[in-house]
């Protein structure tokens, strides 16, 4: 089982920096024992989830029983249909 971490921006004048801080607190980092990070820069929320490549990569390396954790809800998707 892994941890599975998922960090988005939607323009390239913001930055993972917040959610990154979040994360480590709850000692999810890369690098980590068991912790895997996927990340889209600069994608927008419009963009369907399965359409960024951070986030396809994710749900492609994902298996049963794998915890997937967001900093922000909004970071992971637009809306459940999205997801």
């Amino acid at each position: 089982m892994s941890d599975l971490v998922y960090t988005r921006v939607s323009t390239d004048e913001q930055s993972t920096l917040r959610q990154s801080h979040l994360l480590a607190a709850a000692g999810l980092v890369g690098g980590a024992p068991g912790v895997r990070v996927f990340s889209d820069p600069a994608t927008s929320s419009r963009t369907p989830a399965f359409e960024r490549a951070g986030f396809a990569s994710l749900a492609g390396y994902a298996r049963p029983g794998d915890t997937l954790t967001v900093a922000e809800l909004y970071r992971l998707c637009r809306d459940l249909a999205d997801i």
